[in-house]
């Protein structure tokens, strides 16, 4: 887990990024995929290559996240 010292204001929360993602309407899977969460919401997912700035990063490499 990595904190950002300068995060600009707009950043998210918390960025879960490298899991293999799979959204729950089941038609989307990510290989290296990123969530978003602010407020204890999601509130973004997305491909690798384009993650927002977050405040904090974990890292979920190998693992299977499903954002609800």
């Amino acid at each position: 887990m990595t904190s950002a010292a300068g995060a600009p204001a707009d950043a998210v929360e918390l960025l879960v990024k490298g899991a293999e993602l799979l959204v729950v309407d089941g038609e989307r899977e990510s290989p290296g995929g990123w969530v978003a969460v602010t407020g204890g919401r999601v509130t973004g997912v997305g491909t690798a290559g384009n993650e927002p700035e977050a405040r904090t990063t974990v890292s979920a490499a190998g693992r299977l996240v499903t954002p609800v």
